[in-house]
């Protein structure tokens, strides 16, 4: 991917983040409109700020970051679900779009950790090189 614009996750998010919005025009609650809002637009901006940072460890902490933010949204639309805050058409809609970021962003994550932790003994391999090549204290 050659921007976060062409991630799949960050386009159902921004959907997500329109449909949110819509539907919560009118809502008076507006502790409930603002976190909901937020933690929804805190998806798209995640995978964004992770798209381009310079290691894979800082990209999983973003990407664990948004799939946290979905989780919340998901949590959020439960509980507009029992208040009645949304029809239940819109509720379908958004909860069906969190779903589906969440298991993208879960294969993006598992994407990125693959690698040396499949290889069975990688690991060690990779410490006992280290211990090998890495320089001796002088005393």
């Amino acid at each position: 991917m050659r921007s976060f614009e062409e991630s799949i996750a960050w386009q159902r998010a921004m959907d997500l983040n329109v449909a949110v919005d819509i539907a919560l025009e009118g809502n008076r609650n507006f502790g409930f409109k603002d976190q909901l809002f937020r933690a929804s637009l805190s998806i798209c901006n995640n995978i964004a700020e992770g798209h381009e940072m310079p290691t894979v460890r800082h990209q999983l902490r973003y990407l664990w970051i948004a799939k946290g933010s979905c989780n919340e949204v998901c949590s959020m639309l439960h509980l507009a679900k029992r208040r009645g805050y949304f029809n239940t058409e819109q509720v379908q809609e958004m909860l069906g779009l969190q779903d589906e970021i969440g298991r993208l962003l879960r294969t993006y994550i598992n994407t990125k950790t693959s690698g040396w932790r499949k290889v069975p003994g990688a690991m060690l391999l990779l410490g006992l090189w280290f211990s090998l090549t890495a320089p001796m204290p002088s005393f």
